[in-house]
């Protein structure tokens, strides 16, 4: 479901201009990004383990992919320094050294990414990896829910034009902390693009594209039957489908029970950007693989209960 779009810049609809978006990275003031995102349940479904075929799917999908940023969720600290061993093997970042991040979350009552051998564990958390090294990273805690400390972790590109962070988030599932952890990402990101600065967010968001907790993220321009009623400053990257399949809302993300709309599973996987920002963008959820990963017993499983994740944004670069 590969789509391509272009944007009419809201201040070009005022003046009564007429807009057109040049091919993507050709244009002066403009830079064109790849993001790949997935929550990889490094601990639920992978059990902490850096051989069961995670790792190698991860870094299969990023050579097949190229992207040009990614970000884990769920990821034990084991997996993450595997996968950023492999990307240093392949030559994928700018600079060896200074390319990714990890943010872990501590859970108050769980023992996660644990050690077979030695009966040590670890929280899992979110990461980053950017082919561009960063020059700053920002590590917010969010809202305490009780339970894991959620984070918002980002980098900053100081050389990429524009002003350039790249974030992943994980929120958490509990309704009675989802909104405070909500506003907070929302309101940096709001601050960041006010101050001039592109920002580009993906992660596991635990809330749907038509849940009314989003209405304050998706921009007006989204409204549709199955996403409405929106006040946002924000375009998720799959809100725009010219298949028809289901336009506001895009393609589900998980394939587990929870139900999503247009007779999908559930969307809850996001990758944001300021709709001010945007000249073109386009993003697809790719299927959970069957035949990569496997549980102790060494038979396959769903390396997943969430889908690869990824997304083309054309940028203006102010």
């Amino acid at each position: 479901m590969r789509r391509l779009r272009v944007l009419v810049l809201a201040l070009a609809a005022v003046l009564g201009l007429t807009v057109w978006a040049a091919p993507a990275g050709s244009a002066a003031g403009t830079a064109t990004y790849k993001v790949w995102h997935w929550n990889v349940a490094g601990d639920e479904s992978n059990y902490n383990s850096t051989t069961n075929g995670l790792v190698d799917a991860i870094l299969g999908s990023v050579d097949y992919r190229d992207p040009d940023f990614i970000s884990l969720n769920e990821i034990c600290p084991d997996q993450y320094r595997a996968v950023l061993k492999g990307l240093q093997e392949r030559g994928w970042p700018q600079s060896s050294t200074n390319f990714a991040r990890f943010e872990p979350m501590p859970d108050v009552d769980a023992d996660l990414c644990k050690d077979d051998a030695t009966g040590d564990s670890d929280p899992y958390g979110v990461a980053v990896f950017s082919r561009f090294a960063p020059s700053g990273t920002d590590r917010i805690t969010l809202p305490s829910d009780g339970d894991k400390a959620r984070k918002l972790l980002c980098v900053s590109i100081a050389s990429q034009p524009g002003g350039l962070r790249f974030c992943t988030t994980h929120i958490t599932f509990k309704t009675a902390v989802k909104p405070a952890q909500l506003d907070a990402v929302r309101t940096q990101l709001q601050q960041w693009t006010a101050a001039g600065g592109t920002v580009i967010t993906a992660g596991d968001f635990n809330t749907q594209p038509h849940d009314t907790l989003l209405d304050s993220w998706y921009t007006p321009a989204v409204a549709t039957a199955d996403n409405g009623g929106n006040t946002g400053q924000f375009h998720e990257l799959d809100d725009d489908d010219p298949s028809g399949l289901c336009p506001g809302w895009g393609e589900a993300t998980t394939e587990g029970s929870l139900l999503g709309r247009c007779d999908q599973r559930a969307k809850v996987d996001l990758v944001w950007a300021a709709a001010s920002r945007l000249v073109s963008y386009d993003e697809d959820a790719h299927p959970i693989a069957t035949d990569r990963c496997t549980n102790r017993s060494g038979l396959y499983i769903p390396c997943s209960n969430h889908r690869i994740v990824d997304a083309t944004l054309t940028v203006t670069t102010p």
